[in-house]
């Protein structure tokens, strides 16, 4: 009844007749009345044999509620109705014949907002009461049989004469809720006659409109559920008689009624069982056209395109079947489903002369099978049947396909349902990629469904989910060999970057470290993978190691896939790079022993491990930068178990390793940074610190790298969002640098205003470049531009250049190119320079913002060091994203100190007169630019210095004078501050000062209860 009460909605808000302009007009009244009635109970009492004026206006008043939208309306209504006309003693028979002929039934052929709803609640209530046990009918109202109620229904919902056709419709719909009062209440099973009654009306209510026929049937289903045996057996064979069972009304009907009573007497035609193997022959024909909107009269041919959008109740009732049956025997369920669904769907459906319409019913019947039959794996593999699957792919495989979103809303299905029901994954992925699927599922549908779901395996599916992806003979993919590793190249990759699972501690059940074994086996160890795929699965396998390394959880996985690499010595590669690759397994193995950690030094070799094990890939990519990493790597571990001198090793590893365009290597260098973070000493801090006082020029490029590092490329720049780069199987990073770096502060322009001077400084060098080109070019043509005619003599002399003279003019021309040539390399080449050296500078940034968010949150005197480093950075730079990032340093350098000082965390390592010589190195530094972006950066460091110092009260009075000093030396115009730098700290002691009273007044208010 869902989708008739849709219906009758819908014409409820057409057949609203009321003006719009009068309705408008008394709303205010309307609502006051609404609101007076909820701000009093209704009057219950019983409704009068002859009303006063007063009293319709009260029923006019409860009549109008019980249509009302408001859920909460209509039930306080039909309450008061009710109570009014069957409470207490009851109304006499003719007040309530008056009712139920004037008001309630001729309410159910109101279109009205909600009047059918409403009036249906109160006729089913005094329906049960008049009928029902009370019996009130034979007790109280002899004249109000079971037939004459039935009667006024038909009488006052009749839908004859000459009448407009939305009110014939209303009126139809009118004695179809009305017969549902009937059925709902209850009352027509003890006594045959008033169900076959009713069942008559029903079937002749059938044959008036074609598009009532599906609710009629659905009436009849729900009384099924009501009826005893004897009683359904004689309503199935009436409708037998009237050629009702070959519906698809009639085969719900059946299968109701069989599921309720089994063993039950069914007429032998047309089918005892319509799901019966015996019956399946004919059903096909029946349910075909279970989604067509049928003729308007017996016979005629349905118009085209008359198709209903919402699947007939038949299906509903048919998973319903299936369901239990296999909740009681599985096995037996789902070889009954599967010639079920070959039959009538595959063959009815999705065969080659089904028409567009009976496919895109096909595609929604199985959504909702797909749906309903997820707790059976069996049930959901006959779903992939061959013609649904043929017909899916191909429909989705173009946009201009007819049922091209039918398909793609099929495939969100299946996405929808495996995320939900993830333990079907592997039924699933097994019908998509082989059987009647294809391999390369996704690309032959330009879709991403397999991406999508292989997201959803868990440790508990990943062993059958690589089983089906990784086939013992490739050729029964249906690909050659080369597209079938890359294929299961792309799969893997995919399962690698599946969100772990964090109860999950064995790598051999974890879905990331299964994948990543499986590619590193296939990228290296698997000799029969062509050489040029194998390539192309190595740059696979290094993007998946760098999205994982973002990761800690992940540790394990990426460690286990580097040991599990079981290649060859070839014959090209050199001992003593082989001995050191196995050195560094060896090492690895080693590092990975959880005997030989201890809680200090877990976070370390872990860290190490990771260096080892991104070393060994290097070699096993042919990088010569394997070995040199090798040797400062064992440099490393052997100072490791004394822990002097090794961050210094590890700087110097790691700035080698940010220097390069690669995501892997900026991922796990940060990694394996914040590891070690509490073993950095002052000289690796200046390793770190020092290159940012590097020229962003050729010179300072030369300065940074060796003569091996030229040709590194440009990379990204301070992007942190990493969205892109998960989209590419690519491990260089490719971010543009001027969206490098967090938002620039809004102020900070004027810190670039230079900077904009080179570049028009630079447009106009550029400018004078050409004009020298075109005056040499005129000069040696003899030739002018078109713009300069009138000031150009004529230099036609009526004869023709000899061919020396040509050549001479070609030799020239060569020159004159070659010399533009060698200026636009010049300029290419410096602008290649700045970049790689602003690149660096960001990497070195990123490592910076780690050390200064773990270390400043534990009061780490060498945090404070960072400061000058940075401010002399944002003063130097003439890249905007820099100056952003370290601003956003220092910001959360100073976070992390509140942080530390909130939770009281103390340091006995920190020195007074360091970090006060270090205040004045501040100051001093904030005389050296007024831009209002430096400004803030450096009193955000003052004030960082400044709090850990003024919670000492000796060191607290040096403070103080130290800003006076540099306050009047502004105040004397010997040095130019921002002012914003005198009123932050001004603004710090006035907050610092109301924090200081309020602890007072809350100490002395203790004492003096104490006193007390």
């Amino acid at each position: 009844m869902g989708s008739k009460r849709k219906r009758a909605a819908k014409e409820a808000g057409q057949n609203d007749t009321q003006p719009s302009q009068k309705r408008t007009k008394n709303a205010p009244e309307q609502t006051n009345s609404s609101t007076k009635t909820k701000a009093k109970a209704l009057d219950k009492s019983p409704f009068s044999e002859h009303p006063t004026v007063q009293d319709r206006k009260r029923e006019l008043e409860l009549y109008e509620l019980l249509g009302s939208e408001d859920v909460s309306e209509r039930i306080t209504a039909a309450d008061a109705i009710i109570s009014g006309l069957l409470g207490g003693d009851a109304v006499p028979e003719p007040v309530l014949v008056r009712h139920l002929d004037k008001r309630l039934f001729r309410g159910l052929a109101s279109g009205r907002n909600a009047s059918r709803l409403g009036f249906s609640l109160v006729l089913t209530e005094i329906l049960g009461q008049l009928f029902g046990d009370k019996d009130l009918a034979s007790e109280k109202y002899p004249g109000l049989a079971f037939d004459k109620v039935l009667s006024i229904l038909v009488e006052k919902t009749q839908a004859g004469g000459n009448i407009p056709g939305q009110e014939e419709r209303d009126r139809y719909f009118g004695q179809l809720f009305g017969v549902e009062c009937f059925v709902r209440s209850g009352i027509l099973f003890a006594d045959k006659r008033r169900w076959l009654a009713v069942l008559d009306l029903l079937l002749s209510l059938a044959t008036k409109k074609s598009w009532l026929k599906s609710q009629c049937g659905y009436v009849i289903v729900q009384a099924i559920s009501e009826m005893k045996k004897k009683l359904v057996e004689k309503t199935l064979e009436k409708l037998a008689e009237q050629g009702f069972a070959k519906t698809p009304e009639g085969v719900g009907i059946w299968i109701a009624a069989l599921d309720r009573f089994p063993d039950m007497t069914v007429p032998a035609q047309p089918w005892k069982n319509p799901l019966a193997p015996a019956s399946l022959q004919a059903l096909p024909p029946v349910l075909k056209d279970s989604g067509r909107e049928p003729a308007e009269q017996q016979g005629a041919k349905p118009k085209q395109g008359a198709w209903s959008a919402q699947l007939h109740f038949v299906w509903d009732l048919i998973l319903a079947h299936f369901a239990k049956l296999a909740k009681e025997e599985q096995r037996e369920a789902a070889v009954e489903f599967k010639v079920f669904w070959k039959r009538i769907v595959d063959e009815g459906f999705f065969s080659k002369t089904s028409s567009d319409n009976q496919k895109f019913s096909g595609f929604m019947i199985f959504q909702k099978l797909l749906e309903g039959t997820a707790s059976f794996p069996e049930m959901v593999t006959a779903l992939f049947s061959q013609n649904f699957v043929g017909c899916l792919m191909n429909q989705a495989a173009r946009e201009d396909r007819y049922l091209h979103r039918a398909a793609l809303k099929a495939l969100k299905g299946i996405e929808t349902t495996v995320e939900k029901h993830p333990e079907i994954l592997p039924t699933v992925l097994k019908q998509l990629l082989s059987e009647h699927g294809a391999y390369n599922f996704d690309q032959r549908t330009n879709t991403k469904t397999v991406n999508k779901i292989l997201q959803q395996t868990t440790p508990a599916t990943v062993k059958a989910v690589v089983k089906l992806l990784k086939l013992k003979d490739p050729s029964k993919s249906g690909l050659d060999e080369e597209k079938y590793y890359q294929a299961l190249g792309f799969y893997l990759s995919r399962l690698a970057s599946a969100p772990p699972e964090s109860d999950v501690e064995d790598s051999s059940k974890s879905v990331p470290g299964t994948a990543m074994k499986l590619l590193t086996e296939l990228a290296y160890s698997n000799d029969s993978v062509p050489m040029n795929t194998k390539e192309a699965l190595r740059v696979k396998c290094t993007a998946a190691f760098s999205k994982l390394a973002r990761r800690p959880e992940d540790f394990g996985d990426l460690c286990g896939a580097i040991l599990s690499i079981d290649a060859e010595k070839g014959e090209e590669d050199d001992e003593t790079a082989w001995a050191a690759m196995l050195h560094a397994y060896e090492r690895l193995r080693e590092l990975l022993d959880p005997a030989k950690e201890t809680e200090c030094n877990r976070a370390q070799r872990q860290a190490l491990a990771l260096l080892h094990a991104v070393g060994i890939l290097q070699f096993h990519n042919r990088d010569p930068d394997a070995m040199e990493l090798f040797d400062e790597l064992e440099e490393c571990y052997n100072k490791l178990s004394g822990e002097e001198g090794v961050s210094e090793f590890l700087v110097e590893i790691l700035l080698a390793m940010v220097s390069r365009p690669s995501s892997l290597m900026r991922q796990v260098s940060q990694q394996v940074f914040e590891a070690f973070t509490p073993l950095m000493s002052a000289e690796a801090l200046s390793l770190l610190t020092d290159p940012l006082e590097t020229d962003e020029s050729e010179k300072g490029q030369q300065a940074l790298f060796s003569t091996e590092d030229e040709d590194m490329a440009d990379a990204d720049a301070g992007s942190d969002d990493g969205s892109d780069e998960e989209e590419l199987d690519s491990d260089v990073e490719i971010v543009d640098l001027e969206d490098a770096g967090s938002e620039a502060p809004e102020d900070s322009d004027e810190e670039f205003d230079d900077e904009d001077k080179d570049e028009t400084e630079a447009k106009d060098k550029d400018q004078e470049a050409l004009d020298a080109l075109d005056n040499a070019l005129a000069e040696v043509l003899n030739s002018h531009r078109l713009d300069k005619d009138a000031d150009a003599e004529s230099s036609d002399d009526g004869s023709d250049m000899s061919d020396s003279d040509m050549m001479e003019v070609d030799a020239k021309l060569v020159e004159i190119f070659k010399q533009r040539v060698k200026t636009t390399s010049k300029k290419k080449e410096k602008k290649e320079a700045k970049d790689t050296v602003v690149n660096f500078k960001h990497r070195i940034l990123d490592l910076l913002a780690i050390f200064v968010k773990k270390e400043a949150a534990v009061l780490n005197p060498l945090a404070f060091d960072t400061l000058l480093p940075l401010l002399q950075l944002i003063r130097t730079t003439t890249a905007k994203p820099l100056v952003n990032k370290a601003c956003e340093t220092i910001h959360n350098f100073s976070k992390s100190l509140k942080k530390a000082r909130s939770s009281h965390v103390e340091n006995d390592d920190i020195e007074a007169e360091q970090l006060t010589e270090l205040l004045k190195e501040i100051h001093h530094e904030a005389s050296k630019d007024p831009s209002h972006a430096f400004a803030k950066a450096v009193s955000t460091s003052s004030l960082a210095v400044a709090s850990v110092l003024c919670a000492n009260k000796e060191t607290r009075e040096g403070v103080f004078e130290l800003y006076a000093q540099t306050q009047l030396k502004w105040f004397e115009g010997t040095v130019k501050i921002q002012q914003a730098f005198f009123s932050d700290w001004l603004q710090w002691c006035q907050s610092h000062a109301s924090a200081a009273r309020t602890t007072a007044t809350a100490a002395a208010a203790e004492e003096e209860v104490d006193d007390k």
